[in-house]
C-alpha cells in the first residue's frame, strides 16, 4: 500500500496541472457565437497541460535535474502569470455582463416607452410619427380621452330617466350646480361620490400622454423609473439616436402605418456578433419587441 502511494504521489502534480488545463480548455471551448471566453483562458489551458506534461515521471527521467528544474520554473511561473490572466479576465467578464444587462435593460425600457407613444400616437392620428421631434410634441398634446365618471346609477333613477330631468352634468357645470345649492365643489363632489344626490357626472376630459404615462407620479405609479424626454430617444452608453422608419401595408384590403425603431450600437464586444434590440416591422402590422422580458 505504502509503495502504490508513492507511485500516485509522483503524479500528483501532473494530475493537478491535467484537471486544471482541461478544465480552463473545456470552459474556453463553451464560448458561444455571441460571447466568447477570453483568449488568455486558452493560452492558460494549454501552459498547464504543457506544465502537467513535463511534470510527469517519464519525461523528467529523460531530462538532467537542472534541466526539468528550469523548464518547470519557467512553466509554472508562465502557468500562474496565465492563471492570473485568466482570473483578471473573470473579473472582466462579470463586470461586462453586469454593465451589458444594466445597458439593455434601459434600452428596453427606452425602446417601450418610444412604442407605447407611438401606439398612443397612431390612436389619435391613424399613422405612426415619422420622426421623433413629432412624437415629442405629440406627448404634450392634450389630445387623449379620459372617461370622468362619478355617482352611480340605480332602479328609481335610472339612466335614461337622469338625463331626462338633466342629472346627468359635465364636469364644467359641477361647480356652477353647487353655487346654486350654496355648496362647495369638493363637497358637491363628494356628495355626488357618496351617491348622496341624485346628480351624476358623466363626461370625457382630454389629456396629454406625458401627464398620463411619462410624469413622475404616473411613472411611480407603474412602478417605472422616471423618464427624461432629453434621453429617451438615444441609446443610455453610446448617446446615438434610435433608428426610427415608419412605412404602410395592405392587411385584408386596408392600408396599415408600420414601424420599425431599432437600436443603432447594440452592446458588446468587437467583432462578436450582438443583438440589435428593436421592435416593430415594415413589412408586417405588428410592434412586437425582439427582447426576451
Amino acid at each position: 500500500m505504502d509503495k502504490f502511494f508513492s507511485e500516485i504521489n509522483k503524479y500528483v502534480i501532473s494530475i493537478l496541472f491535467f484537471f486544471a488545463g482541461v478544465g480552463f480548455l473545456a470552459k474556453y471551448l463553451s464560448g458561444d457565437e455571441l460571447e466568447s471566453q477570453p483568449q488568455g483562458m486558452l493560452f492558460a489551458s494549454l501552459a498547464l497541460l504543457i506544465v502537467g506534461t513535463l511534470a510527469l515521471p517519464v519525461v523528467l527521467e529523460r531530462l538532467n535535474v537542472q534541466a526539468h528544474k528550469i523548464i518547470l520554473a519557467v512553466g509554472a511561473l508562465g502557468a500562474i502569470w496565465l492563471s492570473y490572466e485568466v482570473f483578471d479576465s473573470v473579473d472582466s467578464e462579470m463586470e461586462f455582463q453586469e454593465t451589458k444587462k444594466r445597458v439593455q435593460e434601459m434600452t428596453v425600457q427606452r425602446l417601450k416607452d418610444i412604442r407605447d407613444a407611438q401606439e398612443a400616437y397612431r390612436d389619435v392620428y391613424g399613422i405612426f410619427a415619422d420622426n421623433f421631434d413629432s412624437l415629442k410634441v405629440f406627448l404634450h398634446e392634450p389630445v387623449i380621452p379620459v372617461s370622468f365618471n362619478m355617482g352611480s346609477f340605480h332602479d328609481t333613477l335610472p339612466e335614461a330617466k337622469s338625463q331626462k330631468e338633466g342629472y346627468i352634468l359635465k364636469r364644467s357645470d359641477v361647480a356652477t350646480i353647487a353655487e346654486k345649492f350654496g355648496q362647495t365643489e369638493p363637497d358637491f363632489l363628494d356628495q355626488i361620490i357618496e351617491d348622496l344626490t341624485p346628480y351624476k357626472v358623466r363626461d370625457t376630459l382630454y389629456t396629454s400622454f406625458y401627464d398620463e404615462n411619462f410624469s413622475a407620479d404616473a411613472r411611480k405609479a407603474a412602478k417605472l423609473p422616471a423618464i427624461s424626454l432629453d434621453s429617451l430617444w438615444f441609446n443610455p452608453l453610446t448617446g446615438e439616436r434610435f433608428i426610427l422608419k415608419t412605412d404602410s401595408v395592405e392587411t385584408g384590403g386596408v392600408m396599415q402605418s408600420t414601424i420599425l425603431v431599432q437600436d443603432p450600437t447594440p452592446f458588446g464586444r468587437e467583432k462578436v456578433k450582438k443583438d440589435t434590440l428593436r421592435f416593430g416591422s415594415l413589412t408586417d402590422a405588428n410592434t412586437d419587441g425582439n427582447w426576451r422580458n
